[in-house]
């Protein structure tokens, strides 16, 4: 049988968008600016809290390394803002100032699975804060200045997975060994004539998690940071030059719980 048609056949080929994940192969080189609001809180249990809310800035930078699969980051981040104390012995106080700062170098390697990228990290880090409590309490106990210095491990792994929407989501763990620490009560600033006290810590840790939605353009996600130290060293105590004692820093807890936005650039 012989078909004539009188118009050309035409055939249309339609290609749908897989449905399966493209797994990222490797960490990618680039910067990123952050800002973050979070709530703040400082506690020596038992004895007094600090609490407050806290905006931050943070700047990264990755890059690869010479060996493939492996990758350098630099994080920088300030966050500050105003806490209220609070003690049953010694009253409270509003609006303290309270910020620190803290700078990160880290080296990583990356390890692909079959939907998603695995990389884990090790490196050093180094975060100062300082928290201003001078004047006088509603008990009338008057306050001074606290200066904390932690030198420390961070050990981490991040977990990438591609969504279906071209869309990452990025999932970070890391644990915080300290190596270092020391306290620096300025008690001087109470005009009571005791001497400034620096009291070293030995024995602490840390753990930082963050879970990010990821675009082309931008990011966001909540984030948790924490600190448990343990007491430090004790330290002579003098007043007018005269021995009164010895002071410690306490064990002590801080927990900053937030939301991230981000951009590359």
């Amino acid at each position: 049988m012989n078909i004539r048609l009188s118009q050309p056949l035409v055939v249309l080929c339609i290609t749908l968008p897989s449905l399966s994940w493209a797994a990222p192969t490797s960490t990618v080189s680039g910067n990123e600016l952050a800002i973050s609001l979070s709530s703040y809180r400082y506690e020596e249990p038992g004895l007094m809290s600090l609490q407050g809310m806290k905006t931050g800035i943070d700047l990264r930078m990755t890059r690869d390394a010479a060996r493939r699969g492996s990758f350098f980051r630099t994080e920088l981040r300030y966050a500050g803002g105003t806490v209220d104390y609070n003690s049953k012995d010694t009253g409270s106080m509003q609006g303290e100032p309270d910020w620190y700062v803290e700078a990160r170098l880290l080296f990583g390697n990356d390890h692909p699975q079959a939907r998603a990228l695995l990389s884990s990290y090790i490196g050093l880090g180094y975060r100062f804060l300082l928290n201003d409590g001078r004047g006088l309490s509603t008990t009338n106990a008057a306050g001074y200045r606290r200066e904390s210095n932690y030198l420390y491990l961070p050990i981490g792994i991040t977990h990438i997975s591609d969504l279906r929407n071209g869309a990452t989501l990025k999932l970070m763990l890391e644990y915080d060994h300290l190596l270092s620490g020391h306290q620096f009560s300025r008690l001087s600033d109470t005009g009571l004539g005791y001497t400034d006290l620096n009291n070293k810590q030995n024995s602490g840790y840390g753990i930082k998690s963050r879970l990010t939605y990821t675009t082309r353009e931008w990011s966001a996600g909540p984030y948790i940071h924490y600190w448990n130290i343990a007491a430090s060293e004790s330290q002579p105590l003098y007043r007018y030059g005269s021995y009164v004692g010895y002071g410690i820093e306490p064990n002590n807890k801080t927990t900053e719980l937030g939301i991230e936005f981000s951009r590359p650039f």
